[in-house]
């Protein structure tokens, strides 16, 4: 009987330790196509949360087949698992796919053995589509995170060994993309915005935007504005010591 022992850590009927695919458990081509489409139309890219809603009405309720039709991606490389979120490569994902500035900085120091030194990053970061005063607002909560450390000179950047396992190879096609800020525009950016906020049921506070927000391809700078106007318009509330950012049921609906 032939095994594939496959190490994944996403939950939305994936595994959180390595899981043994048999050949019983094998899906047709068809329903891999399908369940690629259903994730090109979400983006190319899937969280557990957006999974759990999406999927079950696209016909994939059966957790047992989307673990074995993601690991099948994977193994395959048309997919990975980056910052909990089934990403698509290839095929219509090819263009239309979207990194943000933090996905590009790490694919950058990836492919660059996992680590790049002042010099370097000058000639690293335009290629891949993402700007030093970006990398610099993002470094301190990457450090906190213990997803970068520096060397004592603080002259050099390391990536953790995993995120450099995850995101190595990668950079080439960041460099064939636009970064997300010149792709969208201000009512392309609040109907992203608004998606996201969906898949974490329309509530996020402050600390967790540190943390989501740039994994989801957003900068604070560029929403600054956008929520300033939802929360103007009546269309959100900032409330609590938390300061617990919430859509209104008819956008979150919407």
């Amino acid at each position: 009987m032939i095994r594939i022992i496959v190490a994944i850590s996403l939950s939305f009927g994936l595994a959180t330790a390595p899981v043994s695919v048999t050949a019983s458990e094998a899906v047709s081509p068809e329903r891999v196509e399908a369940f690629v489409a259903v994730v090109e139309a979400n983006g190319c890219r899937m969280t557990q949360y957006r999974a759990n809603t999406v999927l079950p009405e696209a016909g994939f309720d059966n957790k047992t087949e989307t673990k074995s039709i993601t690991e099948l991606l994977i193994e395959q490389e048309r997919a990975r698992i980056l910052d909990g979120q089934l990403v698509l490569f290839g095929g219509a994902c090819g263009e239309t796919l979207k990194y943000s500035g933090r996905e590009r900085f790490f694919a950058g120091l990836a492919d660059n053995g996992c680590k790049m030194n002042s010099e370097e990053a000058r000639l690293i970061l335009p290629r891949v589509g993402v700007e030093m005063q970006e990398v610099q607002l993002l470094m301190e909560r990457m450090i906190h995170m213990s997803e970068v450390s520096l060397s004592d000179d603080e002259k050099t950047v390391y990536l953790e060994q995993g995120l450099c396992d995850k995101f190595r190879g990668l950079s080439a096609s960041m460099a064939a993309t636009k970064p997300i800020a010149q792709q969208r525009t201000a009512e392309e950016l609040k109907a992203a915005f608004v998606e996201f906020m969906k898949s974490v049921d329309c509530k996020m506070t402050r600390a967790q935007s540190h943390e989501m927000l740039p994994a989801a391809g957003f900068t604070g700078k560029e929403l600054r504005p956008i929520i300033a106007g939802m929360i103007k318009d009546g269309e959100a509330t900032m409330t609590g010591e938390q300061d617990l950012l919430t859509l209104k049921k008819e956008v979150c609906n919407g």
